[in-house]
């Protein structure tokens, strides 16, 4: 099994890698510490020993928190390399307090951060201020910390903005996938809609027909057997009528262009309506105000879906029915229609309670 690269790992465990820059950083500033020497020019310069070896642990190994806690890591860091300093500490420097402060502008914002920032260039400004007036030269090194520290702070922030960059090109992704997907899901629904709906325009009126037909025809079928006769081609008819529409629907299912779909499902409109009527047993008396070709195919459309489910609801529960009047109007450049019937009521347990059909009028209607 081969042996992930060590910077790699190193990535993928942020932990593991501020513990190594920290020993790395530590072991460096003891061996400078023990080797005596120092950027500053110093006499009274401090002998190592063991305290001031734990100092210098003290002011590097708390880098391990740099990221959990990149203020109070940075804080500390420089106060204790500042007291080093102060002190006149072999091998004291700056190298732990610069990545300390390039934490602190790559894993911290807002005011908590401008006030630790004041805070510790107070503390660089005061060790230097002390250093002149111990009769230290230490111009060229005030200038060179200050610009190592805005240095670090400015790539540290710079890192900061720029995953944050990352981090929001990343989310506005994942958020425009979501709504991708909600659009899919959205769609989908409105398409399996849009199915039951014209599966139950075309199979709820035509199987209505055809029930009401096959009873004429079990009822005619000794007593009057030209009757019965017709009863059965009017039930072949409408059958034959509604495998045909199926088709067309299966065949819109099974294409994605819409153009073909409109070929394929050619949606009856209200020029239909004798059609519709003459394969109906039912005593409809049509009145159109208006002319039916200055009417947008897809209101048309939907006129004659709704008249058509009303004729089903007419001979499913109006109960004996000898007169359905239909007109059809217009009235303020809307599409008026009306349905009424004489019927009183068909039994309850004959209703068919589903509903299905006045949910369909509602949505095409909206």
């Amino acid at each position: 099994m081969p042996h992930p690269h060590p910077i790699r790992w190193l990535r993928e465990h942020p932990r593991a890698a501020d513990l190594t820059l920290a020993t790395l950083i530590t072991v460096i500033s003891v061996i400078a510490h023990l080797a005596g020497e120092s950027s500053v020019n110093d006499p009274n310069m401090v002998n190592p020993t063991w305290w001031t070896v734990a100092l210098v642990i003290a002011g590097a190994m708390p880098l391990y928190w740099r990221r959990v806690h990149p203020l109070a890591t940075g804080l500390f860091v420089v106060s204790i390399d500042v007291l080093a300093l102060l002190i006149s500490l072999p091998g004291a420097a700056f190298l732990a307090s610069g990545v300390a402060i390039y934490s602190i502008g790559a894993h911290s914002f807002g005011k908590s951060r401008t006030r630790v920032m004041m805070i510790i260039s107070g503390l660089i400004f005061l060790l230097f201020v002390a250093g002149w007036l111990r009769g230290l030269e230490l111009v060229d090194e005030f200038l060179s910390t200050g610009v190592m520290m805005i240095t670090a702070f400015v790539l540290g922030d710079n890192l900061r903005r720029r995953r944050q960059r990352v981090v929001g090109l990343a989310e506005r992704a994942e958020r425009a996938e979501r709504e991708q997907e909600l659009l899919a899901e959205q769609r989908v629904f409105a398409e399996r809609t849009r199915i039951a709906r014209e599966l139950h325009d075309v199979v709820a009126h035509s199987v209505s027909v055809m029930v009401i037909q096959a009873a004429a025809a079990r009822r005619n079928l000794t007593s009057s057997p030209e009757t019965a006769s017709e009863a059965l081609e009017a039930i072949e008819s409408t059958g034959r009528q509604t495998m045909n529409e199926l088709r067309g629907i299966l065949g819109v299912l099974r294409t994605e262009d819409p153009e073909e779909a409109a070929i394929l499902d050619p949606q009856p409109t209200l020029d239909r309506l004798d059609a519709l009527i003459s394969t109906d047993d039912l005593p409809v008396e049509m009145a159109i105000d208006t002319s039916l070709d200055t009417i947008p195919d897809s209101i048309s459309i939907t006129g004659y879906r709704i008249i058509q489910e009303a004729l089903t609801n007419v001979r499913r529960h109006a109960g004996n029915v000898g007169h359905v009047a239909v007109s059809i109007g217009k009235d303020d450049g809307q599409l008026k229609i009306s349905v009424a019937d004489d019927g009183r009521g068909a039994a309850a347990d004959d209703h068919d309670q589903s509903g299905f059909g006045l949910i369909g009028i509602r949505e095409r209607v909206g």
